[in-house]
């Protein structure tokens, strides 16, 4: 055996020749032969050792379970390796096993699609041409789109009116599929897309009105849910608060330098580092997030500064982060490198200009990834990191931290900030009230007190 794996690893490097041989008892079938092919494909390729190409992983496993051997090979007994470019071919056999997957499948279960119900496709022309903002349009086909998924399972009518409402909203907050079920404020805006529909297209207006009814009751409960966030905030406060932020980001790091470069636990360890990192520099909606795309709204310069610009969904107005700090440039180059040699960021940058920042691949990320992964890391939605950096603003300067608030979380209006508005107010004057206390207790020879 020691003979044969002497021959078969006659192109590797010799650091990986001798950990194999010192192991060669243990070796899991097949390892030697496919390390061996693969060395060979290294120098048949003129690759580099240091981060062997995607085509060497080609060539040495031609089915995908003796690739992940290949794998679990290179991580033991060549862990200086950068298995980088390993992730292109993993994806590749990803997408061969999901398409065997899907060719199975029946046709008529492939698509998820429903029909709208043939009223509501009697309005729709007046929906497409009423003069509201595209994105407020596609926010309301969309939110048809889950309606009419309602009506199609028979769980609602489909005739606008009060009767449909409460159907709807029974459906989405109990639906008998506990996956599809939404909170209070998601139902409340499935169902006001449907009301802009009947608005728009001519539907009786007293039906509308009892439509109105039961969106009402679905914000109210929306807003005793608030009573949770901030729960969620305190909790977070209690830990830290920002600074509990950062540590999670340096333990994400640290795991992911522990683990292989090509492995989806680190990706998915930077991921969510690189997410908070970026939030806690600027809180960003997520769904403006998962719309950036490298070189156009998050650019990085020559000298690895970054930045990012980009329209609004919600607002329609331009914001930008400025100057990202150092340390979170450092996070998103560690990030796009993806398990790189340092000196390879600018040609990994150039390769990656147009494609979505989170994915690092043409493909956009799916909406509600961000809280995701802020979820899964400090515990707390991302929209929450908007609210607690809110909060900061408000408590270190609230005579006019309403309006760098609206600057800073991207307000489009003043109604659009009118609760953090209320609350600075409110700080506001509790410190100026606080100030005249002080100043009439020192004159009187009184003791000051605090009772913030």
């Amino acid at each position: 055996m020691r003979g044969d794996l002497r021959e078969c690893l006659k192109d590797a490097p010799e650091a990986v020749r001798r950990a194999m041989r010192e192991d060669a008892d243990r070796l899991a079938p097949g390892a030697g032969h496919v390390m061996g092919r693969f060395w060979s494909a290294v120098r048949e390729v003129k690759g580099n050792v240091s981060m062997p190409p995607a085509e060497a992983y080609r060539r040495a496993a031609r089915s995908e379970s003796t690739f992940r051997g290949l794998l679990r090979a290179l991580a033991k007994y060549a862990p200086h390796v950068s298995t980088a470019q390993a992730r292109v071919v993993s994806d590749e056999w990803y997408s061969v096993r999901k398409t065997s997957i899907s060719q199975k499948v029946p046709a008529a279960t492939a698509s998820t699609h429903v029909d709208w119900p043939e009223t509501w496709q009697s309005m729709l022309r007046e929906l497409e041409v009423a003069p509201i903002k595209p994105s407020s349009r596609k926010r309301y086909l969309a939110s048809i789109d889950r309606c009419a998924a309602i009506v199609a399972e028979g769980l609602a009518s489909e005739e606008l009116g009060f009767i449909a409402a409460c159907e709807l909203s029974e459906a989405f907050l109990s639906h008998p599929n506990e996956s599809q079920r939404v909170k209070p404020v998601t139902a409340a805006n499935y169902i006001e897309g449907l009301l802009a529909l009947g608005t728009y297209g001519g539907a009786e207006k007293d039906s509308l009105i009892a439509m109105r009814v039961i969106l009402d009751d679905l914000r109210d409960q929306a807003a005793l849910s608030e009573k949770n966030k901030q729960e969620r905030l305190s909790s977070l406060m209690e830990r830290g608060g920002f600074g509990h932020v950062a540590d999670r980001i340096r333990t994400l790091r640290e795991r992911a330098h522990d683990l292989p470069a090509h492995s989806a636990a680190r990706r998915r360890c930077m991921q969510q580092a690189v997410v908070c990192a970026v939030i806690l520099n600027k809180p960003t909606r997520k769904g403006d997030l998962v719309t950036w795309c490298i070189g156009n709204q998050i650019v990085r310069d020559v000298d690895g500064t970054w930045r990012a610009t980009w329209e609004q969904e919600k607002t329609g107005g331009k914001t930008e982060t400025g100057v990202i700090w150092p340390e979170v440039c450092d996070i998103l180059d560690e990030w796009i490198l993806d398990g790189r040699p340092d000196r390879l960021v600018h040609l990994r940058y150039q390769d990656l200009v147009g494609c979505n920042w989170l994915t690092l691949s043409e493909k956009q990320a799916y909406r509600n990834l961000p809280t995701e992964l802020t979820k899964a890391a400090i515990g707390v939605p991302s929209h929450d990191l908007r609210t607690f950096a809110a909060d900061y603003m408000r408590r270190h300067d609230p005579a006019r931290a309403a309006d760098i608030i609206a600057t800073h979380l991207g307000h489009g209006t003043k109604t659009a900030g009118q609760a953090y508005r209320a609350d600075c107010t409110g700080a506001a004057a509790q410190g100026i009230w606080q100030d005249a206390r002080n100043q009439i207790a020192a004159r009187s020879g009184l003791p000051t007190r605090d009772h913030g």
